[in-house]
């Protein structure tokens, strides 16, 4: 019986276990990292949170026994909100109303600051009423309104955006100019020989109502704005796990690999593939795999009651973010092998959820996310989607870049396999199952010889002369050559005509052969 190699000392245990104990710690290093770090406090790292101010008051004039007085509660306020306003977590953008309502439907503002033309007017008549004998007789005056409107579509952080713009700018109102008012008041009362009751000074010190509503709710059978972030997670994971899922299926039918289903152990004889074909055969799975999974996600939502998106665009962008993470998924698989599994975790999801946007907004991310997530393909397929899902498809509110920066990943995807492909190919590093058994304690600086030709003291054989001896006995590995004491292992091009088996092999080192 050929000598394996295991002793099942304490040694070869650590040797085995330090590598998977490394990566095992490092990967939830990493994912504790992102996941904890990302979500912890997103208030302290708020920055440049777009939000529109509109202020579209007339102004108004108040007369009092010492003259008339202008007054101007919008240019108040917005003088207010230029001095006192966080600068660096909110950014204020004072333009007109097209503008704001133009920044709202493409998804540019969290929400929007409004002062109508009749502002100022209110509070005039506001004060009127409570001073004098007219205005007490007449009709009680309309309460002076500042309109503030969030985006839900835009975040689900939106409202507590806005809600503490509206608590800031409420207080500010009070402070500044309710005492000043209540002083005008009591100018004109006294002028009629009158007082000011309590309740009316209590409105007066509460001139202007701050009123915090929705810009365009959410369409209906969705109460939650993080949908998109959680469809967009779908998509990748059909990418990623579903490349996982094709590249072991189908190497285990080409003969690259041993395919186990429960105790069985199946292996059948090497396809005459090489690796560029065999890559190019995993695409086109993925490529046909790709619809019917956006297929079958649009029916699970329509099931479920989610409705306002275009079924089309949600449809083929949903394709293209399952084409181009999948494409680079199998290509990545395909020049560093198996530890190309990790990488694909990490790339995809471990740095892809936590930077995405969709659970905390990049403008409330840490700057180092917002760097990686710029080209990630999660945070491509959250814009791409809440696009379609919250703004009609809007290119311009993320969906066009989103498009633009897929293709990359899939063009560069391609790139990659076929460039590392072709040149394993032109290397001679064909992908054969290995049927001999070699030492289990090799080094890992014993596996490859050098890429221009075989280590010193390996021996190559031929197709002729090779001959496997109880091949049935040996579980091949994935790869071109294997450690054997210091000697290399090549396997042979597969012969199309016969003369041997498919994935026949001959070892350098006769110690390790029956």
């Amino acid at each position: 019986m050929t000598d394996s190699g295991h002793r099942g000392g304490f040694r070869e245990f650590a040797s085995h276990s330090a590598g998977a104990v490394a990566l095992v710690c490092g990967l939830f290093f990493l994912l504790s990292f992102m996941y904890l770090g990302g979500t912890a406090d997103p208030q302290s790292h708020a920055r440049s949170i777009p939000v529109a101010v509109v202020n579209e008051d007339d102004g108004a004039t108040l007369q009092t026994p010492v003259g008339p007085r202008t007054l101007d509660i919008g240019g108040q306020v917005s003088a207010g909100l230029l001095q006192n306003n966080d600068w660096r977590k909110v950014d204020l953008q004072f333009v007109d109303m097209a503008e704001a309502d133009r920044g709202l439907r493409e998804g540019e503002y969290f929400g929007t600051v409004r002062m109508p033309p009749e502002l100022s007017q209110r509070v005039v008549d506001l004060v009127e009423a409570t001073a004098t004998e007219a205005g007490e007789s007449g009709e009680a005056p309309d309460r002076a309104v500042i309109e503030l409107q969030s985006s839900p579509r835009v975040s689900i952080t939106s409202s507590q955006v806005m809600g503490t713009v509206a608590d800031r700018l409420g207080e500010s109102l009070h402070e500044k100019m309710g005492s000043t008012l209540l002083s005008d008041a009591s100018l004109l009362a006294e002028a009629e020989g009158r007082t000011i009751s309590g309740g009316s000074a209590l409105a007066l010190e509460y001139p202007v109502h701050v009123d915090l509503s929705t810009w365009n709710d959410l369409p209906e059978g969705v109460s939650n704005a993080s949908l998109p972030m959680f469809y967009s997670l779908i998509m990748v994971l059909a990418g990623f796990t579903g490349a996982m899922i094709i590249s072991n299926l189908l190497d285990a039918r080409l003969g690259f690999m041993p395919l186990e289903i429960g105790p069985l152990v199946l292996h059948v004889h090497v396809a005459p593939f090489g690796r560029v074909q065999t890559l190019l055969r995993k695409w086109a799975i993925t490529a046909i795999t790709a619809p019917l999974v956006s297929g079958l996600s649009l029916l699970v939502a329509r099931i479920v009651g989610i409705t306002g998106y275009d079924t089309w665009d949600m449809f083929w962008f949903s394709c293209l973010v399952i084409i181009a993470v999948g494409v680079c998924a199998h290509s990545i698989i395909a020049a560093i092998g198996n530890a190309g599994l990790l990488v694909n975790l990490v790339v995809f999801v471990v740095l892809g959820i936590p930077t995405s946007g969709g659970a905390t907004p990049t403008q409330m991310l840490p700057s180092v996310f917002v760097q990686i997530g710029a080209l990630q393909p999660m945070h491509q397929a959250y814009l791409g989607l809440r696009s379609i899902m919250f703004f009609d498809s809007n290119w311009i509110s993320g969906l066009g870049h989103a498009v633009w920066v897929l293709v990359g990943w899939g063009v560069a995807g391609v790139i990659l396999g076929l460039v590392v492909t072709n040149w394993y190919e032109r290397l001679g590093l064909r992908r054969q199952m290995v049927a001999d058994r070699v030492p289990a304690n090799a080094g890992v600086g014993q596996v490859l010889a050098p890429l221009g030709g075989p280590r010193r003291g390996a021996v190559e054989r031929t197709a002729a002369e090779a001959s496997v001896e109880d091949s049935g006995r040996g579980v091949g590995q994935e790869g071109s050559a294997v450690a054997g004491g210091g000697r290399a292992v090549r396997v042979a091009d597969p012969s199309p005509a016969g003369g041997r088996e498919p994935g026949e092999v001959v070892e350098g080192d006769a110690t390790h052969r029956q």
